[in-house]
């Protein structure tokens, strides 16, 4: 006779291991950029078992796309467009990596105080982030790397420049004095802000040891980077979900700290997914298994639906024998479609007409407005102050720095130095170089030389400028 106490087992691994085994699907990133000029979302998605791994070899078949404009009503799309298996793998994923360097990061994982540095949470962290970025072999793969306490700060905008993003990595010094905090929304905001003009796959992996815990109620300072508010943690979640980026959170420390109870939701909403790490072999394995799950995510294009409304809501459901699962998320179409006719009017006819002679005119307007001389106009004066918004490159070179005798001069920022960057001219080629040993941006990649283009962005700390070959002259 089975007794009624040798039956609860069974019961309760019937009950649960349909639970424990299931396959499970997330909408880990939406990408709207080509909404406007040919109707199309991109979604890149992610299937994994119950332990986290990558569930490979997936067909278009198992997946049906459906879109809401109330997030109640469905339809199914008209048409899946494209469809790609493990595509990050050879198209590339563009990483930010923000690490928590507050002070309990010196720490032992215990949570004690120790002068012994092979002990410290931040050594274990560095060895396993190294890890990380020297096991990206994908020359289309970027990598960066933000730290963050009562401040953030980005030590290396993303790149496959690795050897010099490595190096970064090991510049990273304790907190001092009133660094010692964690603003973990205010700096998660501004990571997300270094992804936001890069197209393709797009990953924020936050490691914390801690909860969010800003300066100001301790020190009554006003905070010179984030000032004396508080910043919310709908702040970053709005911002991934505006720009379709995915959140990882790594909680990193003994398994009764206290973790921030936000991070997990907002990763979630973001497509994102929450590990716990207690030591460096977990640690490691867990920066190991998000490279792993971004890289073999499949990529489903599709024909929007035509519905009004400035937030859309797409669906996915996923199918694969008996494992099913159903995930949904949000996306922004900015009313991009406008309201639909019921019928075609001569008004409508009339205002593309008018419409487009506009735009022929001040196409023109802007053609003959062209600066004659090669120059570099500033778009964006970020936080400095500027001597000058356009300066001409008529010399062999043209100095860009804090110094007041530098040709374009940009004040109130620490980082630039007195000569951060040199445009030089080169005769032979007839060719514009820019050149600094300070940090710069060319089109979001950081650089120390780069031969301009017509239209290349540079970006100084802040500070964006255009760079402009100038028109040729009129033939007499």
């Amino acid at each position: 006779m089975i007794k009624r106490y040798q039956l609860i087992p069974a019961i309760l691994f019937i009950l649960v291991a349909p639970l424990v085994f299931a396959d499970s699907i997330r909408i880990s990133q939406v990408d709207s950029g080509d909404l406007l000029l040919n109707q199309q979302v991109k979604l890149y998605l992610s299937v994994t078992d119950d332990r986290g791994n990558p569930i490979t070899g997936l067909r278009q078949e198992n997946f049906e796309i459906l879109e809401s404009s109330d997030g109640a009503s469905f339809k199914p799309v008209e048409e899946i467009t494209r469809f790609n298996a493990g595509i990050n793998d050879t198209g590339g994923v563009n990483f930010l990596l923000l690490i928590d360097n507050s002070e309990s990061m010196y720490w032992t994982l215990e949570g004690k105080k120790t002068n012994s540095e092979a002990g410290r949470r931040m050594t274990i962290a560095k060895k396993a982030v190294t890890t990380f970025i020297n096991s990206i072999k994908n020359p289309n793969d970027t990598v960066g790397i933000a730290v963050y306490n009562s401040y953030y700060k980005l030590l290396a905008a993303p790149s496959n420049q690795i050897g010099m993003v490595e190096q970064q990595l090991e510049s990273i010094e304790r907190p001092k004095d009133d660094a010692i905090y964690t603003e973990i929304y205010a700096s998660l905001s501004l990571a997300i802000e270094e992804l936001g003009i890069t197209k393709g796959r797009k990953a924020v992996i936050i490691l914390s040891d801690g909860i969010n815990n800003p300066a100001y109620p301790h020190t009554k300072k006003i905070n010179e980077q984030f000032g004396a508010k508080f910043v919310s943690h709908t702040a970053p979640l709005e911002k991934l979900q505006l720009e379709g980026i995915s959140l990882y959170v790594i909680n990193f420390g003994k398994k009764s700290d206290k973790k921030d109870r936000h991070l997990k939701t907002i990763a979630k909403q973001s497509g994102g997914v929450t590990f716990d790490a207690h030591g460096a072999e977990q640690l490691g394995q867990v920066y190991s298994k998000i490279m792993n799950q971004v890289q073999r995510e499949y990529i489903a294009s599709y024909r929007a639906t035509m519905d009004p409304a400035d937030r859309k809501f797409v669906q996915v459901k996923y199918k694969q024998g008996s494992a099913s699962d159903t995930v949904s998320r949000t996306y922004f179409s900015s009313g991009v479609f406008g309201q639909p006719s019921e019928s075609f009017s001569l008004f409508f006819l009339v205002a593309v007409v008018i419409a487009g002679t506009l735009l022929w005119w001040i196409s023109r307007l802007k053609f003959e407005k062209q600066h004659r001389s090669p120059s570099i106009e500033v778009l964006n004066a970020g936080a400095g102050k500027l001597s000058t918004q356009v300066v001409t490159l008529g010399g062999e070179e043209t100095i860009i720095g804090s110094s007041p005798n530098a040709d374009m001069t940009i004040a109130g920022l620490p980082t630039v130095e007195e000569n951060h960057a040199t445009i030089v001219f080169d005769p032979s080629s007839k060719k514009y170089a820019l050149e600094g040993k300070g940090k710069m941006l060319v089109n979001n990649r950081l650089v120390t030389t780069k031969v301009l283009e017509p239209g290349d962005l540079i970006n100084i700390d802040g500070t964006t400028m255009v760079f402009d070959e100038g028109a040729e002259e009129d033939d007499e």
